[in-house]
């Protein structure tokens, strides 16, 4: 991983349980996922194959956050 990435990564990660939306995104689009489209309150996120959807909300719940970490840590 690139050293900006990593630095994202390791932030989100400490902050698993209390995650904002943006910095969610910010690490997401880093990583190369685009955003696909926005249907109501979920935002779809995509790069290949993987698809995230992620409710824009505060704080995102962990189990969102532990699901864009995993797809991100097979880079």
């Amino acid at each position: 991983m690139e050293k900006r990435l990593q630095r994202l990564y390791d932030q989100v990660a400490r902050n698993r349980k209390n995650c904002r939306y943006e910095d969610l995104e910010r690490l997401l689009l880093a990583a190369g996922f685009t955003l696909r489209k926005t249907s109501g309150s979920h935002m779809v996120f995509k790069r290949g194959s993987d698809i995230l959807s992620v409710p824009k909300r505060r704080p995102v719940k962990e189990h969102y956050v532990d699901e864009a970490l995993a797809i991100i840590s097979k880079i």
